[in-house]
């Protein structure tokens, strides 16, 4: 399921309402080698919002939602789909999970504060070393065999 936030449709955010639907296209058109390449539940639902900050996507592991920001270009958006799908498969396969205490995550078996202090820290947790590289990848062959073709 796909659903464009109220904010784009009605709100704030109007002029982002057809970069929003390309986004949802961009979904649609590539969910079989997404499928292909990922291990994520397929249940997954998408919102496709502005996010605050630089991130470009968030991941749910709670409701298995993945949060889009479509102010992107559409490659930078399709490689953040593709990130945050690898979380979601992170979780499916219990490579990724919670504690249940707070700030702390488990990610193959070990435990690991999530409070960090800066950018760097935050990119070299091993789940997100794992995301982006796979991503990175999953552009590459995209890229490679043709199959990249993204709306302007």
């Amino acid at each position: 399921m796909i659903t464009i936030a109220t904010s784009i449709r009605y709100g704030n955010y109007k002029h982002l309402f057809n970069k929003a639907v390309g986004v949802e296209r961009l979904i649609q058109k590539y969910w079989n080698d997404f499928r292909i390449k990922f291990d994520f539940d397929t249940r997954v639902k998408f919102v496709i919002r502005p996010i605050r900050g630089n991130t470009n996507g968030i991941a749910y592991d709670t409701d298995n939602r993945i949060e889009i920001d479509p102010r992107r270009d559409y490659v930078q958006i399709l490689e953040t789909i593709a990130h945050e799908l690898v979380h979601s498969e992170q979780t499916k396969q219990n490579r990724l999970s919670r504690t249940g205490r707070n700030r702390e995550r488990v990610y193959h078996g070990q435990v690991y504060h999530t409070q960090v202090g800066n950018y760097t820290e935050y990119l070299n947790r091993p789940w997100e070393k794992e995301a982006r590289e796979r991503a990175a990848a999953f552009i590459q062959e995209l890229s490679h065999n043709g199959t990249l073709a993204l709306e302007k």
